[in-house]
Parts: C-alpha cells; sequence; structure tokens
C-alpha cells in the first residue's frame, strides 16, 4: 500500500467524525438561537404567555423543527431561567468583598448596571418571574445561600469595623438590585425621558456617576 492510497483510506475514514463534529456545532449553534429567542419570548409575555411558534419565528425555524430539538415549552422555561438566575448568582459571587468597600460596592454597582444595560431580558424574565410567585425561582435562590451569605458577611463586617454606617446588609443589597434594575425593567420609560430616541444610545456614564454617589452615601461613603 502506497503513502498516498493509506492516507486516502484514513481521510475516509475521518470523514464520519468530522461529520458528527460539524452536526454537533451546528445543534449547539442552533440550540443557543432558539434559546435567545426563548428569552426575548418568556421576557415579554411570562411562561403562559409565550408561544412556540413565537420562539420558533425569534429563531428564525418552524414551529415543527422547534419541536424537534425541545422537549417542551415547560422545559425550556426551566432551562432559560437557570441561565438567567446563573447570571444573577455570578454577580454576587464574583464581588470583591476583600476590597476596600468603596471600590467593592461601586464595582457590584457599575457591573450590576451594564448587565442591566447589556442584558434587559434577563433582568426582565426574573421580574416577571418574581411578580408571578417566585415559585420556580426558590429552588436557585437556595442554591445561592452560600454565595449571599458571604456577600452580607462583608458587608456587616464592613459595619462593624466602622467602615461605613449602619446598615441592614441585605436590605442595603436589596436597594442596589432595584435600583439599577429599574433601567433594565424601565426601560423604555427611561430612555423616553432621557430624550435617547430610536436607537441612540443611553448616556451610560451619567446613570452609573449617579447610581453609585446615591448607593455610597447611603452607607456613609462621602464623595471623594
Amino acid at each position: 500500500m502506497t503513502l498516498e492510497s493509506a492516507g486516502a483510506i484514513a481521510s475516509t475514514l475521518g470523514e464520519p467524525a468530522r461529520g458528527a463534529q460539524r452536526a454537533t456545532a451546528r445543534r449547539a449553534e442552533l440550540m443557543a438561537q432558539v434559546r435567545k429567542a426563548a428569552l426575548e419570548e418568556f421576557a415579554l409575555y411570562g411562561l403562559r404567555g409565550a408561544s412556540t411558534q413565537g420562539i420558533a419565528q425569534r429563531a428564525g425555524i418552524s414551529k415543527q423543527s422547534l419541536h424537534y430539538y425541545i422537549e417542551s415549552k415547560e422545559a425550556l422555561y426551566e432551562e432559560v431561567l437557570k441561565e438567567t438566575t446563573d447570571h444573577w448568582a455570578a454577580l454576587i459571587e464574583d464581588a470583591d468583598t476583600d476590597a476596600q468597600p468603596r471600590i467593592a460596592i461601586a464595582t457590584l454597582v457599575r457591573r450590576k448596571l451594564d448587565f442591566a444595560f447589556d442584558h434587559p431580558s434577563v433582568s426582565r424574565l426574573f421580574a416577571i418571574e418574581v411578580m408571578e410567585g417566585g415559585t420556580r425561582l426558590r429552588g436557585y435562590w437556595a442554591a445561592w445561600s452560600a454565595k449571599r451569605e458571604r456577600a452580607l458577611a462583608a458587608i456587616q463586617r464592613w459595619v462593624d469595623e466602622g467602615r461605613i454606617a449602619p446598615v441592614d446588609p441585605l436590605i442595603f443589597l436589596f436597594h442596589i438590585w432595584a435600583v439599577t434594575q429599574h433601567y433594565a425593567d424601565y426601560e423604555a420609560q427611561v430612555r423616553y425621558l432621557m430624550g435617547a430616541t430610536g436607537d441612540a444610545p443611553l448616556d451610560r456614564e451619567r446613570i452609573a456617576r449617579e447610581v453609585t454617589k446615591l448607593v455610597l452615601r447611603s452607607c456613609g461613603l462621602a464623595d471623594e
């Protein structure tokens, strides 16, 4: 057998593997499109109001094709909701609680604002689920407990050491979440009142500057 013929045989044998890899990559790409479309649909209409037809249209595929790739609308919702809660958990987990309080708090505020600006559908889906009672979220909330407790312990430590004014750590986090999420949940109102018409970007720096000052002042950290 010549080297050329051996190479041809190896190439032929490798085709099924390459074909399988391409199919796997294509499926992963399609599922990413489906999850993105589902997030947008669920963020607008919730689980009950969303339709698989609407999700399929947003994903650019037929309804029949969508049902080939998903188990059910409910299963897809759970998958999207888990990704949503993972994003939120990461915002808490990534907080640098060993940094100076001013830096740690300002960084958390900015990251949470950027998340609201960049992923408004994630914030809206979370809000819809909470307003419907949050029953599907309770398991995820329980899973966050260790991360949440670390953040609360850091805030309480700053209070105890006199590094920030006395605050209730949990309520303090509630206030940060509420103020920053406003810019996702009420984006239409914010854009109108700030005169950001069409696709004009919001003035992120103006918003971040004022929200950060508000939060820092609330825990006794005066402007530098």
